[in-house]
């Protein structure tokens, strides 16, 4: 209830705040914010979002300046290259989250300019490679294959050396311990690599081989709002369907060679192909008889016309946000609409300029980011979760949210004018219609074997965090205690490991356990295990803190339990 009333506070300080016609939209304070020189310029800029009222309960004229001034873009660099050789590679190194430091290798057209923009390839190599030499040299061979072709057609091509995915000691057939290139890392060097050239936000594609097209995959499911496309090469493919359902607005070009022997069999990528053509998504496949795990570079002048025509869909007026069993799990925010806990199932529908329909299981709330793109803000907005209307009522646009958005995302083609935050209700009519949702994306395709790739790194991963420390099971919620979401219940703990992180926080034999890292538990999710598959997919060697909140003896209470990735298990003598 705390939650809810803060949020409708924030909303209700928004609603109250002067109207005007007047706001002073100036491109200094947008360059200031967005891609400040010092950091005393984005300070002031920041005060001036933070106090001149005239910025919120603009127009759509305003808002439509506002995005223009947005649209110009980053201001050119002394780093920029103004007019490159043919040949030249530029290399430099991205500081990612986490402290790794990843050598990237970029090359761009030779009529290359920072007054316009330019596509960019984001090219991974395969491995997982034997040591990091091999990574940059694998590297600098993906922006090679691509040279001829993104030269022709205008494109930037970057590829980062993914030292981290090296393979460890104590190599078997069961076991091949390396670390997976995070999303996180991903998104560090497209960053880095949009501060230095000009790239256009809204042709950004991810392609790889082998091991990189993997995680092309595995990036755009988890944030379909990335990427304008991705182009699988040499691809172990996917048969999740509740992974690939988040590709909706990801186009996806997959080249792959029948006499691949690099990978479990052709069935995975045909299985990707046949899923993603039942859904009616936006696919190209093309499988080559005389093809084995390479030599695709001959159709990248067919790749890049065929990319030409799908820029990024910013703003879809439909979304979907599945949970699934993938290693890099879908985003909690996805395109407009971003959901408060890790599981929950989204739906959401524009029905008109002036109605959001959503659906949504497994949370509490949503907030929706909108823009007139989505709906018509000069008029009353409806929206209805799970068939109950949640708000109706004027949402007005504010230049501070805007920025701040943009900001937050690193994406000034994002522009959203405004922010609401509603209540998922739990209502007995409601709950049929948010459990008739997930009924229907059961999965119609047999799902195949994990292919190697993820296999080989979830049990990587849970060599270094091999459990949560406790057992419990599924109980009711304690006399007392409110249910903040349908579904709801608690775990109760009936044991508690010596020495582990959550006997460190105070768990004790007998607690209920509510949450854990504000996620709730739900009836029939997995439980304990559950917990530990999402832990297990977003814990770094860092110590992360998670609250947990505890039942105990009548009392709530919190404790804070730090989780980490520890040590690799030491192989034993028969390792490879």
């Amino acid at each position: 209830m705390t939650r809810l009333i803060k949020n409708w506070l924030v909303l209700g300080a928004v609603l109250v705040a002067p109207l005007t016609a007047h706001a002073q939209i100036s491109e200094e304070l947008v360059r200031s914010y967005l891609w400040p020189a010092t950091e005393a310029d984005f300070e002031r800029a920041a005060a001036t979002l933070a106090s001149d009222p005239t910025l919120v309960g603009v127009s759509r004229m305003q808002m439509h300046d506002l995005a223009e001034l947005m649209r110009m873009g980053r201001p050119a660099t002394p780093t920029t290259l103004l007019a490159p050789e043919r040949d030249s590679v530029d290399a430099f190194i991205v500081s990612a989250p986490g402290g790794r430091e990843i050598p990237v290798w970029v090359r761009v057209p030779s009529r290359y300019t920072p007054d316009a923009q330019w596509p960019l390839m984001f090219a991974m190599h395969g491995g997982p490679p034997g040591n990091e030499e091999g990574a940059r040299r694998s590297a600098q061979r993906m922006v090679q294959v691509w040279v001829d072709a993104a030269e022709k057609a205008g494109w930037i091509v970057a590829s980062p050396a993914m030292v981290s995915t090296v393979s460890r000691d104590g190599r078997t057939q069961e076991r091949l311990p390396y670390e997976i290139f995070h999303p996180e890392e991903a998104r560090a060097v497209i960053d880095a690599v949009r501060e230095r050239y000009s790239v256009a936000p809204d042709r950004i594609v991810s392609t790889g081989i082998s091991l990189g097209s993997n995680f092309s995959i595995g990036f755009a499911a988890a944030h379909p709002d990335w990427f304008s496309a991705i182009v699988p090469v040499s691809t172990e493919g996917e048969s999740r369907e509740h992974l690939l359902r988040n590709l909706q607005w990801v186009p996806t070009y997959v080249l792959e060679g029948s006499q691949d022997q690099n990978i479990r069999g052709v069935g995975g990528p045909r299985a990707l192909s046949n899923i993603m053509t039942a859904f009616g998504y936006d696919l190209t496949y093309r499988e080559f008889a005389d093809r084995a795990h390479e030599g695709f570079q001959d159709h990248y002048d067919d790749v890049l016309r065929w990319l030409d025509n799908r820029p990024r869909r910013a703003t879809p007026r439909e979304v979907l946000r599945v949970p699934h069993s993938g290693i890099m799990p879908v985003a909690r925010r996805v395109h407009w609409i971003e959901a408060d806990t890790r599981q929950a199932l989204v739906h959401a529908r524009v029905s008109s300029p002036t109605r959001i329909d959503i659906t949504a299981r497994w949370a509490r709330e949503l907030t929706l980011y909108l823009n007139d793109e989505l709906s018509n803000l000069d008029e009353p907005l409806t929206v209805a979760v799970n068939g109950r209307r949640v708000f109706s009522g004027t949402v007005p646009r504010s230049v501070r949210t805007a920025l701040e958005q943009a900001r937050l995302l690193k994406d000034e083609r994002r522009v959203y004018a405004a922010r609401l935050t509603v209540e998922v209700p739990i209502s007995a009519s409601g709950a049929p219609v948010a459990a008739g949702l997930w009924e229907a994306l059961l999965p119609k395709h047999p799902e195949g074997q994990m292919s190697f790739w993820e296999m080989y790194a979830v049990r990587a991963l849970e060599e270094r965090f091999p459990d949560m420390g406790f057992g419990g099971e599924e109980a009711p919620l304690p006399q007392g205690a409110t249910a903040l979401v349908s579904e709801q219940v608690a775990m109760r703990v009936t044991d508690v490991t010596d020495g582990s992180a959550v006997q460190a926080a105070g768990l004790e034999a007998g607690d209920l356990l509510l949450s854990v890292g504000d996620e709730p538990f739900f009836r029939d999710r997995g439980g304990v295990a559950g917990l530990y598959h999402w832990l297990l997919r977003e814990l770094r060697e860092t110590p992360a803190a998670y609250e947990m909140m505890v039942w105990r003896d009548g009392v709530l209470l919190t404790l804070e339990a730090n989780f980490q990735l520890g040590s690799y298990v030491q192989p034993d003598s028969g390792a490879l």
